[in-house]
């Protein structure tokens, strides 16, 4: 009987495998700290599914395309995102999966709408941003909203599909 149990910590594999024994119970509720090593985000969606509690863990991950399928939000999740090239969009929806800052540093493009990118630029959640190129997908836009991302970012603002600027 695990119910006394208010942090669980060790690798994710040896998490994962206490969760699923069956001559454990009472487990549900703790927080869970992955402590020896990192876990894969197929482990911390795992640990995250049997605990209501925080799971705490460096996330082995870094393209966005993996990094998308995490499914819960409220953990505490360290990631590195190794790619070079990101949409603003799929930046700010991790960002809303972890309490812990994004380390965005690979990051040498974004790409997206202005209200997506401004977003992301002005997120305490995001790290390690402001001199990569930005590439808009906007068709139309104010003028101020294209200052106030030509003041986030120090690389080359890509503005050519913009029709209408205001």
């Amino acid at each position: 009987d695990a119910s006394s149990i208010n942090t669980l910590s060790g690798s994710a594999a040896d998490l994962n495998t206490a969760y699923a024994s069956s001559g454990i119970s009472g487990l549900g509720n703790e927080a869970v700290n992955v402590n020896s090593g990192t876990a894969s985000t197929s482990q911390a969606n795992t640990l995250a599914a049997d605990t209501s509690g925080v799971v705490t863990a460096t996330i082995s991950d870094g393209d966005m395309a993996t990094l998308a399928g995490l499914t819960e939000t409220g953990n505490a999740y360290t990631i590195t995102i190794t790619d070079t090239s990101v949409a603003a969009a799929a930046l700010n929806a991790l960002d809303g999966k972890t309490t812990v800052a994004i380390n965005a540093s690979n990051i040498t493009t974004l790409t997206g709408s202005a209200a997506d990118l401004n977003t992301a630029y002005a997120s305490s959640g995001i790290s390690n941003l402001g001199n990569e190129a930005v590439t808009l997908s906007d068709t139309t836009l104010a003028a101020s909203v294209l200052n106030t991302l030509d003041g986030n970012t120090s690389g080359t603002i890509n503005a050519s599909t913009i029709n209408t600027l205001t």
